[in-house]
């Protein structure tokens, strides 16, 4: 999956290996549209968010398990880039990508597409933290994950 990802003033091109790439369809509801009929830009990061769960979960991860384990991976920093719209009822994919990882952080990346047509591409930055929010190393159970293909 090619994403084109910013890094200061410049867009590079990252591609994920094939097993670190998950698809997940979604249809558009009506709540998630706006007056002029179309999805609403803040609903493509539940769709971020819907598409990493189900990356986690194809890959055997039931997050509660991870919450009591003391690990929790919040969200510290996003980019979209909208191509096109998107209308209630259709049928969408969000592919999810494991991009990269460091020892405290994640970076996933993210393309939702109508059939081939890419309708908004990004990113998402998590950083492993306990309960009481501070920043601690990514334990090598949740590291093992992250670099492991589907399950299913």
């Amino acid at each position: 999956m090619p994403l084109r990802s910013r890094t200061g003033s410049r867009t590079e091109l990252v591609t994920a290996p094939p097993q670190l790439v998950s698809r997940l369809e979604i249809r558009v509801r009506f709540c998630e549209t706006d007056l002029m009929g179309i999805v609403h830009h803040a609903n493509y990061l539940a769709y971020f968010e819907a598409g990493r769960v189900d990356w986690l979960r194809k890959r055997g991860v039931l997050y509660d398990a991870w919450v009591k384990a003391d690990v929790h991976l919040p969200v510290v920093e996003s980019h979209l880039r909208y191509r096109k719209s998107a209308r209630f009822d259709e049928v969408l994919t969000v592919e999810t990508s494991r991009l990269d990882l460091s020892r405290v952080t994640v970076r996933f990346g993210y393309r939702v597409l109508r059939g081939e047509e890419l309708l908004c591409e990004g990113d998402t930055w998590l950083a492993c933290v306990g309960v009481a929010m501070g920043a601690k190393r990514i334990p090598t159970f949740v590291d093992d994950v992250m670099k492991s293909a589907e399950m299913t």
